[in-house]
């Protein structure tokens, strides 16, 4: 027994091995995440604090001045307002679409296979090609939905103030909805059957057994389904930005658009590196939070 014990050293030097093991095969990851990571963050995190523009890049520290020019900017205001009531519109939809379709796809039945990759294909597709598909599809003189709408009568501007924000939420519901489904569907894979079966011997029905079983159950993972997508659709660019380019006039721009056309067509580095930092630091305290929520579940069973 004696002879067999680890001594208290041995012990010790069999640790600093494993860690060191574990160091270096995380040394690609490590050194992949401080190039393109850290170092571009730490950048644009220290060029918040300077006066960097086009025509002026001394990059002298100008202290937070550029976060009350933003704070005092109606263009930045008005984008920030737009990008949370979209993401919080689009979400809700895609998370109940995505609920019931996940709930439909848990069944057999014909042809289940063909329609759940007809299901994925929007998320399957680059989001700029598919923005430029929309703008194809619903372009005014050569779109197939228009002259669709003309045959029925209706001649409406797709891209008019009026019409062109619930067309994005639409657009944005079709393209991410497989997401939340793929999630959900994901989560009802691994669900215990036994809980179902054990309730319907109670005799609960299918509606008190989705509300009193399947949803709580499922809760980590729908939590993790809606908080992942609304981090996503908080920072949202490309779809938008090929239809519509942020417009008519400043209607559609969201917080990313407004970022870009900030430091690349105004070319004030210095006020774009400010907005982009504070979604940073919106978004982050998120990554964390979801991060104890979906691990709970597990450590309390391991307990």
């Amino acid at each position: 027994m004696t002879g067999s014990a680890l001594t208290p050293t041995a012990v010790r030097t069999h640790r600093r091995r494993r860690s060191l093991t574990a160091l270096l095969l995380a040394s690609p990851l490590l050194v992949f995440a401080a190039v393109f990571v850290l170092y571009p963050l730490i950048t644009g995190a220290l060029t918040a604090f300077q006066a960097s523009t086009l025509l002026d890049q001394s990059n002298e520290f100008n202290g937070v001045d550029n976060f009350v020019s933003l704070f005092k900017n109606d263009g930045f205001l008005r984008s920030a307002g737009f990008t949370v009531g979209f993401a919080v519109v689009v979400v809700a939809f895609e998370m109940l679409l995505g609920f019931a379709l996940a709930l439909l796809m848990n069944r057999a039945f014909p042809g289940k296979k063909l329609f759940f990759t007809l299901v994925l294909l929007p998320i399957m597709v680059a989001p700029a090609l598919l923005g430029i598909m929309f703008r194809l599809l619903l372009n005014g003189d050569i779109g197939a939905v228009p002259a669709l709408l003309e045959q029925f009568g209706l001649s409406v501007s797709l891209f008019a103030p009026s019409s062109v924000v619930p067309l994005l939420v639409v657009l944005d519901i079709l393209q991410w909805t497989p997401f939340t489904f793929l999630i959900i569907y994901a989560g009802l894979q691994s669900f215990p059957r036994e809980l179902l079966e054990a309730s319907s011997v109670d005799g609960a029905g299918r509606f008190r057994s989705l509300f009193h079983i399947v949803l709580p159950t499922l809760a980590p993972v729908l939590f993790a389904a809606f908080f992942l997508r609304m981090i996503d659709a908080l920072r949202t660019f490309d779809v938008i930005y090929v239809l519509t380019a942020g417009g008519p006039g400043t209607t559609t721009t969201t917080a990313s658009i407004y970022i870009y056309k900030t430091a690349f067509e105004a070319g004030d580095f210095g006020k774009a590196a400010a907005a982009a930092l504070v979604m940073l630091i919106v978004l982050l305290p998120l990554v964390p939070f979801i991060v104890r929520r979906i691990a709970a579940p597990g450590k309390d069973g391991a307990r």
